[in-house]
């Protein structure tokens, strides 16, 4: 029974990270961790979102926005680095409630009228701050969500482009665990069931995302995204 609903909750998560943009780490994550453990947990929900995110991408999007995903990508990749030379030195709970206060005020922010998209320097640091969340506790996509949002890109346009930019976040962040823990992933007895209900998920998302309004995108985008909170506060206030 246990199962069946961390696969019935992989295969929701990837629909919905698919056709929004986020969901997968925060509807998969607490039921993998409880099965699995963190320390396998983290890792193989790295490797799933991999694989959501290369079935997401839309390629011809990579010549469009080029400027835009070159500056996430890098601010990522800088946020990761210093994300895991720090990550010793900070206790877990403190890790998650960290990546949960950052969540939570990427939510207020998209509640407060802007007169003017964010320039490229906060967006660069926006980024920073998601690749620090993608090697703590697997869950970017909302802080990435929020900056595109803050960037003056409609709901529709960052369902779409964030993809690209997680893709390469959560295969680095991926690679990084496997070289230092290789044997967490393997422990796994389940890994390719749960790849194959990834892709099924996948699959399904990107078929109903040309098909979703606006305004369900961003509301989902925010619930989603207090969800995360109350998950990571929770898990951080229990290992106290």
């Amino acid at each position: 029974m246990e199962l069946f609903i961390l696969m019935l909750a992989i295969c929701l998560g990837a629909i919905l990270q698919v056709g929004i943009g986020i969901g997968f780490s925060i509807v998969a994550g607490p039921p993998m961790m409880i099965l699995l453990g963190t320390s396998t947990a983290v890792p193989v929900l790295l490797l799933l979102n991999t694989i959501v995110s290369v079935v997401a991408t839309d390629w011809r999007i990579l010549t469009d926005e080029r400027r835009t995903i070159n500056t996430a990508i890098s601010g990522c990749l800088i946020g990761l680095v210093v994300g895991l030379a720090i990550y010793p030195l900070l206790s877990e709970p403190f890790v998650l409630a960290l990546t949960g206060c950052l969540l939570l005020i990427g939510v207020l922010t998209t509640l407060v009228p802007a007169h003017t998209a964010i320039g490229t320097p906060v967006f660069a640091v926006v980024s920073g701050l998601s690749g620090l969340a993608t090697i703590w506790a697997a869950t970017p996509g909302p802080l990435m969500v929020f900056g595109l949002i803050a960037k003056g890109r409609s709901a529709r346009s960052v369902a779409r482009l964030v993809q690209p930019i997680a893709l390469v976040a959560y295969g680095v962040a991926f690679l990084l665990h496997s070289l230092s823990d290789w044997q967490s992933i393997t422990l796994s007895s389940q890994l390719w069931s749960f790849v194959g209900v990834t892709t099924i998920g996948s699959l399904c998302g990107r078929a109903a995302r040309p098909y979703l309004p606006q305004s369900l995108i961003k509301t989902a985008i925010r619930v989603i995204s207090l969800v995360a909170c109350y998950v990571l506060f929770q898990r951080a206030y229990v290992m106290t």
